[in-house]
């Protein structure tokens, strides 16, 4: 077969992982695989990144400025892309899949599906809400959107004004126009997609999967920790939050709240994350002893990382799944996550949930599991690495997406 895969990043993220994933499994598999994404940073040959139309001056257009002023920027109507991929380059691909949409215009989705099969899977709510990633407890995606709840507030910052309900209604009218069919990378955001205005279209599940020869568990600790210059008799706890202190989402907020809590005699952390400019993150870890925060690329070196760790924290306030927890099980280490969308799926008994927005059962639950004799932690490490084995096995992945596409040829 041979594929079009199209997303923003091709490694940077966790959509972006999932869509190198499977490009590259396909291609293990003899398929020819065009992987076209915004950034690139891999340097696989598989990998294309799309180049940039020549913008000839940075004022805006008239429609740039209407578009702005209705707050339906989200929709990339101004935007070349898919248009600009032309019908003959499209139809030497047996099928597209889409992961997230670069500057992508929302428009160009029924002549793109139209010319071959399209996939779509979904990594956050985005394509069936007005304005947000995540809904949180606001259910007015399921009909027409309107008064946005986050209008106003990070990350809905750059929007002129609330056009939630417009952006809806015009997304529901473009994907009348389409034929899709749709991914969920958990059964929870399955049915969130069920639930709106996707619900026309076949939806699926396809668990996320890790790949265990990349993530697994480093034996020699001490040695390990060593070569990481990691202090060898620290409790370390690793996480992963956003660049930026006032994007919440991730939990960044409970974890500081937590930290102080803590009565641990030697804490050393290690914050992961899409590192953005400026020194907030380490400003906001002052008081503790840890590792610079920065992106990690490198398999290899975040392999090594989560096997330095002791925990992983994932106190996230919306998911539709976690890739870190999945990498951390792979390489024996446990992961404490709050009870969101699709994580209480990748954690199933593996792991610790806790409830949402609570720093102190996050205290609670780490002084529990430091707490248990090494016996017992090493159990809990070796279950971990047999459970993603098996339900988050990337042949299972893999073979799951060539029977789809099969199906849709």
């Amino acid at each position: 077969m041979k594929i079009l895969i199209l997303n923003a990043s091709d490694v940077k993220g966790g959509a972006a992982k999932v869509g190198y994933l499977l490009a590259k499994g396909l291609v293990e598999r003899h398929h020819e695989v065009c992987y076209l994404v915004q950034h690139q940073s891999a340097t696989d040959t598989f990998i294309q990144e799309i180049p940039r139309p020549i913008v000839k001056h940075e004022s805006r257009t008239i429609p740039q400025r209407i578009i702005h002023r209705l707050g339906i920027n989200q929709l990339g109507l101004t935007e070349t892309l898919p248009f600009r991929l032309e019908a003959d380059f499209v139809r030497q691909f047996d099928l597209v899949h889409l992961h997230d949409l670069p500057t992508f215009n929302l428009a160009g989705l029924p002549w793109l599906s139209r010319l071959i099969p399209t996939v779509w899977t979904m990594h956050t709510m985005a394509a069936f809400t007005g304005n947000c990633l995540y809904s949180y407890d606001c259910d007015r995606w399921q009909s027409s959107c309107g008064n946005c709840p986050q209008f106003g507030k990070f990350p809905v910052l750059w929007l002129h004004r609330d056009g939630s309900g417009l952006n809806i209604n015009l997304k529901r009218l473009i994907y009348q126009l389409s034929q899709l069919h749709i991914i969920g990378v958990s059964n929870w955001i399955s049915d969130q997609a069920k639930k709106g205005i996707l619900g026309r279209f076949p939806v699926q599940t396809i668990l996320n999967p890790v790949d265990t020869k990349d993530f697994y568990p480093i034996v020699d600790r001490t040695a390990l920790r060593q070569s990481l210059n990691i202090p060898i008799d620290a409790e370390v706890i690793l996480f992963s939050v956003s660049g930026k202190v006032e994007d919440q989402r991730k939990g960044l907020d409970i974890i500081l709240k937590a930290l102080p809590q803590l009565t641990l005699n030697n804490l050393y952390l290690i914050p992961l994350g899409i590192a953005g400019a400026g020194t907030q993150i380490a400003e906001a870890l002052a008081g503790f002893a840890h590792r610079e925060f920065a992106h990690v690329s490198d398999v290899a070196l975040l392999n090594k990382l989560l096997s330095a760790a002791d925990l992983v924290w994932h106190p996230s306030r919306a998911d539709t799944s976690s890739l870190m927890s999945l990498e951390a099980f792979a390489a024996g280490t446990p992961v404490i996550a709050a009870s969101v969308g699709g994580v209480p799926e990748v954690i199933g008994d593996a792991g610790i949930l806790m409830p949402p927005d609570d720093p102190s059962a996050l205290v609670e639950a780490t002084h529990e599991f430091l707490g248990r004799s090494l016996q017992e932690r090493q159990a809990t490490e070796e279950y971990a690495v047999d459970y993603v084995k098996e339900k988050f096995n990337l042949n299972k992945f893999i073979t799951a997406h060539e029977h789809l596409y099969k199906s849709l040829i």
